[in-house]
């Protein structure tokens, strides 16, 4: 049998196909149905009988009364046929791995997908207790936010004006003044809700609804006062780029942010709009360093095309670019809000150890580790009401 030109089943028992094992990392919580399949020494048993068969019609055809070339013929038909057959079998075995495999994949899907639909079901049943479950009134803002309520606090769009006075001399304290003399608030019944200062001598005044506004805009105008009114503007994004050489001017520094960080990023933009669109707030640094800060006000476009390659080139400097954000703190009473110079506080309190008496200058315990001095003051509980932080955020 072994030394017949048709024998084929050897291919099957010389690369039987691996036994395909089920997930390691997938627990199984009920026998896997087993499949039906044909086994190997079975396949191998069809394939001996097949061959066994095709060497016999040789031997008869040879034995027969047939010439040459019909025997030629009917040899090469029966080897062809064992060949057939035998990449049959090779097919099966693979789809058979195939099939088994897939079997253990559902199987272990089926038992991540009820693990989901339980993990979905428990956490709708926390959800809905945590939302039904009634507030107390000592409940802070901070709990809210660590509970995940539903209903956030977000601070209200007021309506808001520009009043700027004609001569440029004067102060936004006197634009204030003036304004106060023109409107009564009382007699108008308008609701104001703040005036601040701006540049230039202005004011922006904000009101509760926009027919508040419209009455302050008519009583101002009509005044003939030499005040005029406009919309606020709103402040452009600032940056601020980090370790600009110090040798370098301004114009030198803008063009070498021009033509090596915004021309392949914003094609379309020219130079002459790329410059009305950067300004200077200030520097910040020592003086006598070889570099400084450059804080600039920018444009949406030009402020998201540094921000996103997180550096700037500027000659042959390669420059950090951050987003500027000012957080104003007292260094006399280390709290956030105000400056010293409006500071309530008599007494200073250390930056360094939070201890009220003395400053840091003066403080015994540096060799300790520092303190937080809001920390301190509430005791690890800031707790925030909403309409404070609305008030804040306004």
């Amino acid at each position: 049998m072994d030394s017949s030109p048709f024998n084929r089943s050897g291919l099957t028992r010389r690369s039987p196909p691996p036994t395909p094992q089920p997930l390691a990392q997938t627990p199984s919580r009920e026998p896997i149905e087993k499949m039906e399949t044909i086994s190997t020494p079975e396949l191998q048993n069809w394939m001996g009988s097949i061959e066994q068969s095709l060497n016999e019609v040789c031997s008869i055809t040879t034995e027969g009364k047939l010439n040459s070339e019909q025997k030629l013929r009917v040899s090469n038909l029966c080897r062809k046929v064992g060949h057939n057959v035998a990449q049959l079998a090779v097919q099966y075995q693979s789809l058979k791995q195939k099939a088994v495999q897939t079997h253990y994949y559902l199987q272990a899907l089926n038992e991540k997908q009820d693990l989901t639909e339980k993990l979905a079901t428990e956490i709708k049943t926390v959800i809905k207790e945590s939302c039904t479950k009634p507030i107390s009134e000592s409940t802070s803002f901070a709990d809210m936010v660590k509970k995940g309520s539903n209903s956030f606090v977000r601070p209200v769009q007021h309506s808001a004006v520009a009043i700027y006075p004609s001569d440029n001399s004067k102060t936004s304290d006197e634009t204030r003044n003036l304004v106060q003399k023109i409107v009564c608030p009382e007699e108008m019944k308008l609701k104001v809700r703040g005036v601040r200062k701006v540049r230039n001598g202005g004011v922006i005044i904000s009101t509760e609804t926009k027919d508040d506004l419209e009455k302050l805009k008519q009583t101002v105008q009509h005044a003939n006062s030499g005040l005029t009114v406009d919309e606020p503007q709103k402040r452009k994004p600032r940056i601020i780029i980090i370790g600009v050489p110090s040798s370098m001017a301004e114009s030198e520094v803008y063009s070498c942010i021009f033509e090596q960080n915004m021309v392949d990023k914003v094609p379309s933009m020219t130079r002459d709009t790329f410059l009305s669109s950067i300004k200077l707030s200030h520097k910040s640094g020592r003086r006598d360093s070889d570099h400084h800060n450059l804080i600039l006000e920018v444009s949406a476009v030009i402020r998201k095309a540094l921000i996103t390659q997180d550096r700037v080139f500027i000659n042959w400097t390669s420059c950090p670019v951050r987003d500027f954000t000012l957080v104003t703190r007292c260094y006399n009473c280390q709290q956030y809000g105000h400056a010293a110079k409006s500071c309530k506080n008599t007494a200073p309190v250390c930056g360094h150890c939070s201890e009220e008496g003395h400053s840091i200058k003066e403080c015994t315990k540096k060799n300790d580790s520092p303190k937080c001095a809001t920390c301190l003051r509430f005791k690890n509980q800031v707790t925030i009401k909403p309409e404070i932080l609305i008030a804040r955020l306004g």
